[in-house]
């Protein structure tokens, strides 16, 4: 059932493109890119995180030994898991963005000028402003959240423990490796200047000062280099960890 559904598909694609020339595919019909909506050149992608796996257990098999393969599948299994009184957000889908600050609604801010909106990017385009691609994406590095221009992407956080020290694990994803983001806490504390994506995308990890949290709240704030310009694009945030400090 699944082949004559793929079938009926490629045959829809065709007959768009004899009747109004629609390019959905980049080899067939001469689109732009893959990611300026060829859809049909990805058709068979997988929705899961196969690919990224199969990077993974390739890598964790070249490792030394049992020990630090075993280490490497345990980081694997529990990627998510923030650890006791943690906390995890999978930004760019809405169901798992609870701290995410929203500045504005959609009738209030339609082009998302002075509020943070999803977006997506299965890949970096080799174009002359962005170097080639490097390694495979997570699903959850195909989307985020982003600001554009001036404007601070934030995560609220409440009912932390003020007796305990947190870190702040993050992915920088996106499509603007170029682009500098800042990340600071509360009232301009900041956990690290200026830096570029690192490339292939990984996760960092930032000690939060204890007085950021004493009051059991905590807001952390990424901004872009102020006065950008062209697109705007360069806050984009994949994955955050706030977890304690363990002794």
């Amino acid at each position: 059932m699944a082949r004559d559904w793929r079938e009926h598909i490629l045959e829809l694609g065709a007959a768009l493109f004899q009747s109004i020339g629609m390019q959905l595919s980049v080899e067939k019909y001469q689109a732009i890119a893959v990611d300026r909506g060829a859809a049909l050149d990805t058709l068979d992608y997988p929705l899961n995180d196969r690919p990224w796996f199969k990077e993974q257990f390739g890598r964790i098999r070249r490792l030394d030994s049992e020990a630090l393969r075993l280490q490497a599948l345990d980081q694997i299994i529990h990627w998510e898991d923030p650890g006791a009184g943690g906390f995890y957000d999978d930004l760019g889908k809405s169901a798992r963005e609870a701290h995410l600050v929203r500045n504005a609604n959609f009738e209030q801010d339609p082009g998302a000028m002075r509020s943070p909106r999803n977006g997506f990017e299965e890949d970096l385009a080799p174009d002359e402003d962005d170097p080639p691609p490097q390694g495979v994406r997570r699903i959850s590095w195909m989307d985020h959240a982003e600001t554009l221009y001036d404007t601070a992407l934030q995560l609220r956080y409440s009912h932390l423990d003020a007796n305990a020290q947190y870190k702040v694990r993050v992915v920088y994803a996106g499509d603007s490796p170029k682009r500098r983001i800042r990340l600071t806490a509360n009232d301009g504390i900041e956990l690290h200047p200026f830096l570029a994506k690192p490339m292939p995308f990984r996760r960092l990890e930032f000690v939060v000062p204890r007085n950021a949290t004493a009051s059991g709240a905590l807001t952390l704030s990424w901004s872009a280099e102020p006065g950008l310009g062209g697109n705007g694009r360069a806050c984009q945030v994949s994955e955050v960890w706030l977890s304690k400090v363990t002794p």
